[in-house]
């Protein structure tokens, strides 16, 4: 009883008892605040001796109706919105079996789908199998609760077919798929296949041309149940042979498509179909002789030949055979040596001419602007004889083609202008700059770079750097090499040059660093 209930009998009670004049008790202050409230609502000190005011339901009715109400009616609760029943009187009712999926208002059942047809004077759907095998239950699943249900489901206690019609049973309770997905673990898309795959199943086992031997095969729920996916469209009297075939040939999934794709062909070009037979066996092996019609040029006779096998291997009749010889006896005299169709003959030859190409490009000025340098290793290992190898570099030709000479290894550097300033260029390795004495800012440096020197240019001057080899040991015309050599303003060449301390090799042209951006920390900003 509500608490509303039991306030409305309280005051019923107390209304209802007798007044004793020697029993009644002085008020008190809360009596008497209570008496002053109920004055305040428009009341009178006294509660009415009737349940209520009079209402549509005659006197002493009201129109609240309480459980416990003669006037309350428990039918009409279904009908009320909650969590467990959002849709109000479109909930299903337990007591009566109506209100489900499937059923419209009353309880009477939805209309069947096509190709469920119960009434043999119903429209006929032949490629659609009944769905009234879901409501077989040989092992009295479907007779267990709704949670016992949960729990095979959850545990997958019994083969797919088995478990299958569970989930009808479970929708009719006003499950749906989520609902199931969630206390089971088996996805929606893998419930559907369950009840097609049952479907499909269930009408070979009630035909009577299909062995029920052989039903063992979609048992397997990864390779030979899917099959039954593929089945379904066929027809009632297609689908009992080719369901054998099938088990008989151990088709997997996508050889089974390959089959029905087969009965499809086989039924849109049913005039060509001379001499191969109905069979599932004749039907694939008209698939291929349809296969190899396809068969494009360029594939060769390789191809042919294993399409023209594969439907040897299926084929039943002589005469499927033999026109399946036929046509590749046609193809081997297109393809044959001498012939224009043959591969690599005029044909393949005038479309591969036709596919052939060559790249042409134009070089731009600025792509041919480089110049090779002789590079004659690092500075430590520099000799006289590596120098004095050093010759001119001519080149020639649009192309801008040479001969190399002298050096054993070369460089190709961008036509800068300080480069192209050299008249003999030469480059060494210096493996650290910051090892160089008197190199300016690039002795600040501590990284390595190439130097270009010029030979030519071996009378120092001011304003310009040069390598000198130290102490005058170096004989340019052939002699041991250098004590030491190193890298120094002009200035200062020209006092060890007149000391006789030295002799100058040549004017350093340019310092190349090497590329930056390998996280080496260097930029590729120009030292000149």
């Amino acid at each position: 009883m509500t608490s509303v209930a039991r306030s409305l009998a309280a005051r019923v009670a107390v209304a209802s008892a007798p007044s004793r004049g020697s029993e009644r008790k002085p008020p008190t202050a809360a009596s008497r605040g209570r008496i002053r409230a109920v004055r305040a609502m428009g009341y009178e000190s006294n509660i009415p001796p009737t349940r209520g005011q009079p209402g549509r339901f005659g006197d002493g009715g009201g129109g609240l109706i309480l459980p416990g109400d003669d006037r309350y009616d428990p039918g009409m609760v279904k009908g009320i919105p909650s969590p467990s029943n959002p849709g109000g009187k479109s909930g299903f009712d337990p007591r009566t079996g109506t209100g489900g999926p499937g059923q419209l208002p009353g309880g009477y059942e939805a209309p069947p789908k096509p190709g469920s047809e119960k009434d043999p004077n119903a429209a006929f759907a032949p490629f659609r199998p009944p769905s009234e095998y879901l409501d077989t239950d040989p092992q009295g699943f479907l007779k267990e609760d709704d949670q016992m249900s949960f729990l095979r489901l959850r545990n997958r206690a019994g083969m797919w077919y088995q478990l299958a019609p569970i989930l009808p049973k479970l929708m009719r309770s006003g499950f749906l798929p989520d609902d199931i997905f969630d206390e089971t673990g088996i996805e929606p898309r893998e419930q559907s296949l369950w009840q097609t795959w049952t479907s499909t199943r269930g009408s070979l086992l009630n035909d009577p041309r299909f062995p029920d031997e052989k039903l063992e095969y979609f048992d397997d729920e990864y390779n030979g149940a899917p099959c039954l996916s593929h089945l379904q469209y066929l027809t009632n009297d297609e689908r009992p042979p080719a369901a054998e075939f099938v088990v008989d040939q151990q088709f997997s999934p996508d050889q089974t498509k390959e089959l029905i794709k087969a009965f499809e062909i086989r039924r849109a070009h049913a005039s060509q179909a001379k001499g191969f037979g109905t069979t599932p066996g004749e039907i694939m092996a008209f698939k291929m002789w349809r296969d190899v019609q396809e068969v494009q040029r360029y594939e060769g006779m390789g191809r042919v030949e294993e399409l023209v096998e594969k439907g040897k291997r299926y084929a039943e009749s002589d005469s499927a055979v033999q026109r399946l010889e036929a046509l590749r006896d046609a193809w081997s005299m297109d393809l044959s040596e001498g012939s224009d169709l043959m591969e690599g003959g005029l044909f393949a030859k005038a479309q591969a001419d036709a596919k052939a190409n060559i790249s042409t490009v134009r070089l731009d000025p600025e792509e041919l602007a480089f110049r090779p340098v002789p590079y004659l290793g690092p500075m430590e290992s520099l000799s006289v004889e590596k120098v004095i190898a050093v010759q001119p570099v001519a080149r020639t030709g649009v192309f801008n083609t040479f001969v190399p000479q002298g050096a054993k290894e070369w460089i190709a550097m961008p036509a800068w202008a300080a480069l192209a300033s050299a008249q003999i260029p030469f480059a060494i390795l210096v493996s650290n700059t910051g090892k160089l004495s008197g190199a300016g800012d690039l002795s600040q440096r501590e990284e390595p770079a190439t130097l270009v020197v010029d030979k030519a240019a071996n009378t120092p001057g001011p304003g310009n750097y040069y390598l000198v080899a130290r102490e005058s040991s170096i004989q340019l015309a052939g002699g041991k090499g250098a004590v030491v050599i190193d890298v120094y303003p002009g200035r200062e060449c020209m006092d060890i040059e007149r000391n006789g301390q030295g002799t100058v090799i040549g004017r350093v042209v340019l310092a190349v660093r090497a590329p930056g951006g390998t996280g080496d920390g260097m930029t590729t900003e120009f030292v000149a």
